[in-house]
């Protein structure tokens, strides 16, 4: 049975290219009729959300917040008696207030990245027992790239590729796996006279068409798996961490984790694959990877050349990666098996999606008040879409409009003497925090 889905996202992170792709891959594989509204946009929309079988919350959406969520929307949303599915990331901060959430807005569904093992250590108030959780991956493989002509492996320029951010302390030292890897590594290889691009500077970030490009002009890439082994369920550990962090970024990890890991640090660990392996295996680059269990999508050996941790088995790794025959038989196993295979693919992640919708939807046993027609759904989108942009135009204003006060009190500081400047810019801060709600209002709302 087709059944008829509201949507809620956030359209101003839609142009990030995992999200856009999530996003519509609903549209592409769905058999349901999926709707997709800004959740902003909704908030001045008169929806009547009885009108549909189930409503998604997105990922792009944090349901804690206020600014994704308006009071109003949140309010229907309570009232709403069907199905209520939530899709999540970032699962290892604010936990307690997104179980809150999760139980003020009576999600019945969600799918969530953490292991399964880990799940309810994380959810762990008893009213998640009511909570039906689906396991599902932070991307998925994108079949266009599977099917570009890519250098064949021996005349690609890069030995080894890397990029990542060097993630901050509350992280864990399972998320410092991210950079070590690279700067270890990076290390190593003058000694095997590799030419290697590896970077964990935010300047050196790469997006779009010249990431793929990068990635194929390359024999290889390093990788670990994607997660981390803190859990900050009072939202207060991460902030702290990144305003000390940022005063001290010199310190070691060990010193952030003493002062502000609880003690904690390793008691849950996530860890999932990255959908840059998914990449990799589409762009038939050998991947060169700490050991782990990549969601189950990867064999070590087989799919990926296992660098251990402390990097001692260097030697066998620069083997393999100067033998065309073997790296090509792990990158054709990575391709065939993984990239091709269907298994990890957006339809395939949809074929799951459905089943689970249509069986709460039975379950529900609820009808619709009226059915909604495809003009009335081309119509609310096309509405959607013209709120959302021109919220968006308003926020970049206003951040534009931050930018501004803050140079021109740089400039004053620069400019004026001592106790003159302290007090032009205490009264012009204090004006600025008086002020600032009322433009706010004017600019958001």
């Amino acid at each position: 049975m087709k059944n008829t889905i509201l949507m809620l996202y956030g359209d101003q992170f839609r142009f990030i290219g995992t999200v856009g792709a999530h996003l519509e891959a609903f549209k592409v594989h769905s058999r349901h009729d999926v709707v997709q509204l800004d959740a902003t946009a909704v908030a001045a929309m008169s929806l009547d959300f009885g009108r549909f079988d189930c409503i998604v919350l997105h990922y792009s959406l944090i349901v804690t917040g206020a600014r994704y969520i308006g009071d109003d929307v949140r309010q229907k949303l309570r009232e709403y008696q069907g199905p209520k599915v939530l899709f999540i990331q970032d699962e290892m901060r604010w936990v307690d207030a997104t179980s809150a959430a999760i139980k003020d807005l009576g999600v019945t569904t969600v799918f969530t990245v953490v292991n399964e093992d880990v799940v309810r250590k994380i959810y762990r108030d008893p009213w998640m027992d009511r909570v039906r959780f689906e396991q599902t991956l932070t991307g998925f493989v994108p079949e266009e790239l599977t099917k570009l002509p890519v250098p064949a492996y021996q005349d690609r320029p890069i030995d080894v590729s890397y990029r990542a951010r060097k993630l901050p302390g509350w992280c864990g030292a399972f998320g410092q796996e991210k950079w070590i890897i690279g700067a270890r590594f990076a290390a190593d290889a003058e000694a095997y006279g590799l030419k290697c691009d590896i970077s964990t500077a935010e300047r050196d970030r790469i997006y779009g068409q010249k990431w793929v490009e990068f990635v194929a002009n390359s024999k290889a890439m390093l990788g670990t798996e994607s997660g981390a082994s803190f859990v900050d369920f009072s939202g207060d550990i991460a902030p702290a961490v990144d305003q000390f962090e940022a005063a001290n970024p010199n310190l070691s990890f060990e010193e952030v984790r003493d002062r502000f890991l609880e003690g904690r640090d390793g008691e849950i660990v996530i860890h999932v694959i990255s959908p840059r392996c998914f990449e990799a295996a589409a762009l038939r680059t050998l991947m060169i990877m700490y050991e782990g269990e990549y969601s189950g999508a990867l064999t070590a050996g087989r799919h990926y050349v296992p660098l251990k941790r402390d990097h001692s088995n260097m030697d066998e790794v620069v083997a393999v990666l100067r033998d065309p025959d073997r790296a090509g038989r792990i990158i054709e196993s990575a391709y065939n098996e993984v990239a091709c295979s269907g298994a990890w693919t957006y339809a395939a992640f949809i074929h799951h999606f459905d089943r689970v919708v249509a069986e709460e939807c039975a379950n529900g046993r609820r009808q619709p008040k009226s059915a909604l027609d495809p003009g009335e759904v081309t119509a609310l989108e096309q509405r959607s879409g013209y709120l959302a942009a021109r919220h968006r135009r308003r926020l970049q204003f206003a951040i534009k409009m931050q930018a501004v006060a803050a140079r021109v009190f740089r400039f004053i500081e620069r400019m004026l003497p001592g106790f003159a400047g302290r007090s032009f810019l205490w009264i012009g801060r204090r004006v600025m925090r008086l002020v600032k709600p009322y433009l706010r209002r004017i600019l958001l709302d």
